[in-house]
Protein backbone atom coordinates (compact mmCIF):
# COMPACT_ATOMS: atom_id res chain seq x y z
CA UNK A 1 0.00 0.00 0.00
CA UNK A 2 1.14 2.87 -0.34
CA UNK A 3 0.61 6.63 0.56
CA UNK A 4 0.17 9.95 -0.86
CA UNK A 5 -0.72 13.12 0.38
CA UNK A 6 -2.34 11.15 3.45
CA UNK A 7 -4.67 8.94 1.29
CA UNK A 8 -4.00 5.38 0.83
CA UNK A 9 -4.72 3.64 -2.81
CA UNK A 10 -4.02 -0.12 -3.36
CA UNK A 11 -1.82 -0.24 -6.70
CA UNK A 12 -2.35 -2.84 -9.60
CA UNK A 13 -0.26 -2.66 -12.61
CA UNK A 14 -1.84 -2.81 -16.16
CA UNK A 15 -0.28 -3.23 -19.71
CA UNK A 16 -1.09 -0.29 -21.81
CA UNK A 17 -0.28 -1.28 -25.71
CA UNK A 18 2.91 -0.56 -25.96
CA UNK A 19 3.77 -3.02 -23.02
CA UNK A 20 5.24 -0.89 -20.58
CA UNK A 21 3.80 -1.27 -16.86
CA UNK A 22 2.65 1.63 -15.21
CA UNK A 23 1.20 1.89 -11.83
CA UNK A 24 -2.75 2.45 -11.67
CA UNK A 25 -4.71 4.02 -8.82
CA UNK A 26 -7.99 1.78 -8.35
CA UNK A 27 -10.15 5.01 -8.07
CA UNK A 28 -9.32 5.23 -11.99
CA UNK A 29 -12.85 5.51 -13.62
CA UNK A 30 -13.74 3.22 -16.27
CA UNK A 31 -15.71 3.28 -19.59
CA UNK A 32 -18.06 0.46 -17.37
CA UNK A 33 -18.88 3.42 -14.72
CA UNK A 34 -20.16 5.94 -16.96
CA UNK A 35 -23.84 6.28 -16.61
CA UNK A 36 -26.59 8.82 -16.09
CA UNK A 37 -26.65 8.00 -12.37
CA UNK A 38 -23.11 9.97 -12.52
CA UNK A 39 -24.41 12.99 -13.74
CA UNK A 40 -24.06 15.90 -11.21
CA UNK A 41 -21.85 14.76 -9.06
CA UNK A 42 -18.60 16.55 -8.12
CA UNK A 43 -15.63 14.91 -9.55
CA UNK A 44 -11.41 15.89 -9.99
CA UNK A 45 -9.84 15.23 -13.37
CA UNK A 46 -6.84 16.45 -15.53
CA UNK A 47 -7.34 19.95 -17.94
CA UNK A 48 -4.44 21.19 -19.36
CA UNK A 49 -2.16 19.37 -17.12
CA UNK A 50 -3.54 20.48 -13.89
CA UNK A 51 -5.72 18.94 -11.61
CA UNK A 52 -9.32 20.50 -11.75
CA UNK A 53 -12.83 19.75 -9.74
CA UNK A 54 -15.92 20.38 -11.26
CA UNK A 55 -19.49 18.81 -11.94
CA UNK A 56 -20.22 16.22 -14.46
CA UNK A 57 -23.03 17.47 -16.42
CA UNK A 58 -23.53 15.25 -19.52
CA UNK A 59 -22.07 11.24 -20.60
CA UNK A 60 -22.16 10.22 -24.11
CA UNK A 61 -21.59 6.28 -24.50
CA UNK A 62 -20.75 5.93 -28.43
CA UNK A 63 -20.21 2.29 -30.62
CA UNK A 64 -16.38 3.42 -29.63
CA UNK A 65 -15.86 5.34 -26.81
CA UNK A 66 -17.23 6.71 -23.18
CA UNK A 67 -17.17 10.03 -22.85
CA UNK A 68 -18.28 12.35 -19.39
CA UNK A 69 -18.73 16.38 -19.35
CA UNK A 70 -17.81 18.39 -16.60
CA UNK A 71 -18.35 22.03 -16.08
CA UNK A 72 -15.35 23.67 -14.33
CA UNK A 73 -15.87 25.11 -11.03
CA UNK A 74 -14.08 27.84 -12.10
CA UNK A 75 -12.96 28.95 -15.63
CA UNK A 76 -9.66 27.88 -16.74
CA UNK A 77 -7.39 29.63 -19.54
CA UNK A 78 -5.16 28.04 -22.30
CA UNK A 79 -3.35 30.75 -24.14
CA UNK A 80 -5.78 33.01 -25.29
CA UNK A 81 -8.81 30.89 -24.46
CA UNK A 82 -11.25 30.79 -21.93
CA UNK A 83 -13.03 27.34 -21.12
CA UNK A 84 -15.98 26.08 -18.64
CA UNK A 85 -15.60 22.56 -19.25
CA UNK A 86 -14.27 19.96 -21.09
CA UNK A 87 -15.07 16.25 -22.14
CA UNK A 88 -12.99 13.36 -20.48
CA UNK A 89 -12.90 10.49 -22.57
CA UNK A 90 -11.51 6.85 -23.19
CA UNK A 91 -11.73 3.73 -26.07
CA UNK A 92 -13.96 1.16 -24.78
CA UNK A 93 -11.80 -1.29 -26.07
CA UNK A 94 -8.71 -0.65 -23.92
CA UNK A 95 -9.98 2.12 -21.82
CA UNK A 96 -6.91 4.61 -23.25
CA UNK A 97 -7.94 8.47 -22.81
CA UNK A 98 -8.40 11.29 -20.04
CA UNK A 99 -11.43 9.32 -18.45
CA UNK A 100 -9.01 7.25 -16.02
CA UNK A 101 -8.09 10.72 -14.46
CA UNK A 102 -11.56 11.40 -13.62
CA UNK A 103 -12.06 10.76 -9.53
CA UNK A 104 -15.98 11.33 -8.45
CA UNK A 105 -15.02 13.24 -4.76
CA UNK A 106 -18.52 14.13 -3.49
CA UNK A 107 -19.87 10.97 -2.10
CA UNK A 108 -21.03 12.33 0.79
CA UNK A 109 -22.82 15.36 -1.28
CA UNK A 110 -26.79 15.71 -2.45
CA UNK A 111 -27.98 15.89 -5.52
CA UNK A 112 -30.86 17.20 -7.52
CA UNK A 113 -32.23 18.28 -10.50
CA UNK A 114 -34.35 21.02 -10.98
CA UNK A 115 -36.51 22.25 -13.99
CA UNK A 116 -38.25 25.49 -13.65
CA UNK A 117 -41.38 26.70 -15.76
CA UNK A 118 -39.34 30.15 -16.86
CA UNK A 119 -35.68 29.60 -18.23
CA UNK A 120 -32.93 30.65 -15.85
CA UNK A 121 -32.18 33.55 -18.04
CA UNK A 122 -35.44 35.00 -17.07
CA UNK A 123 -35.16 34.31 -13.35
CA UNK A 124 -31.95 35.40 -13.53
CA UNK A 125 -33.22 39.24 -14.05
CA UNK A 126 -35.14 39.11 -10.91
CA UNK A 127 -31.79 39.22 -9.39
CA UNK A 128 -30.31 41.67 -11.56
CA UNK A 129 -33.31 43.73 -10.89
CA UNK A 130 -33.66 43.65 -7.40
CA UNK A 131 -29.54 43.87 -6.69
CA UNK A 132 -30.30 45.09 -3.00
CA UNK A 133 -32.88 42.74 -2.09
CA UNK A 134 -30.82 39.73 -3.23
CA UNK A 135 -26.96 41.03 -3.11
CA UNK A 136 -26.18 38.56 -6.03
CA UNK A 137 -26.83 38.92 -10.17
CA UNK A 138 -27.79 35.64 -10.74
CA UNK A 139 -29.35 32.16 -9.77
CA UNK A 140 -26.22 30.58 -9.58
CA UNK A 141 -24.57 32.73 -7.66
CA UNK A 142 -27.20 32.68 -5.52
CA UNK A 143 -27.21 29.02 -4.60
CA UNK A 144 -23.45 28.51 -4.99
CA UNK A 145 -23.35 31.59 -1.89
CA UNK A 146 -24.60 28.39 0.25
CA UNK A 147 -21.75 27.19 1.83
CA UNK A 148 -20.42 23.78 0.08
CA UNK A 149 -23.40 24.03 -2.72
CA UNK A 150 -22.68 24.00 -6.47
CA UNK A 151 -25.29 25.17 -9.30
CA UNK A 152 -25.24 24.02 -12.88
CA UNK A 153 -27.21 24.99 -15.56
CA UNK A 154 -27.96 22.10 -18.20
CA UNK A 155 -29.94 23.29 -20.39
CA UNK A 156 -32.49 26.81 -21.11
CA UNK A 157 -34.92 25.50 -18.13
CA UNK A 158 -32.72 23.05 -16.01
CA UNK A 159 -30.13 22.83 -13.81
CA UNK A 160 -28.30 20.75 -11.34
CA UNK A 161 -27.72 21.30 -7.80
CA UNK A 162 -25.30 19.90 -5.29
CA UNK A 163 -24.99 20.41 -2.05
CA UNK A 164 -23.21 18.77 1.53
CA UNK A 165 -25.50 19.41 3.80
CA UNK A 166 -27.41 22.48 2.70
CA UNK A 167 -29.86 20.73 0.28
CA UNK A 168 -32.64 20.96 2.72
CA UNK A 169 -32.68 24.37 2.92
CA UNK A 170 -31.67 25.07 -0.85
CA UNK A 171 -35.43 23.03 -1.05
CA UNK A 172 -37.35 25.32 0.57
CA UNK A 173 -35.97 28.52 -0.56
CA UNK A 174 -35.91 27.37 -4.60
CA UNK A 175 -39.77 26.18 -3.70
CA UNK A 176 -40.72 29.76 -2.44
CA UNK A 177 -39.04 32.13 -4.62
CA UNK A 178 -38.58 30.29 -7.71
CA UNK A 179 -41.32 28.95 -10.53
CA UNK A 180 -39.99 25.45 -10.24
CA UNK A 181 -41.93 22.53 -12.37
CA UNK A 182 -40.04 19.52 -11.15
CA UNK A 183 -37.58 18.33 -8.88
CA UNK A 184 -35.91 15.09 -8.49
CA UNK A 185 -33.69 13.65 -6.61
CA UNK A 186 -30.72 11.89 -8.02
CA UNK A 187 -28.30 11.31 -5.45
Amino acid sequence: MNSQDGNHYNYHYSNNQSGAIRPQKSKDMKTTEVNESIIGKRCKFIFTGLMVAGTIEAINITKYSAEVKVRFDEPHRWGDDTFEYDWSHARLHDEFGSLRHLEIIDDQYQTIKVTFSETIKEINRKFTGDYKTWGVVNLKEWVDSYESSRFTQIDEHSAIITSEYNMEYLREWLSKNTPITAIETII
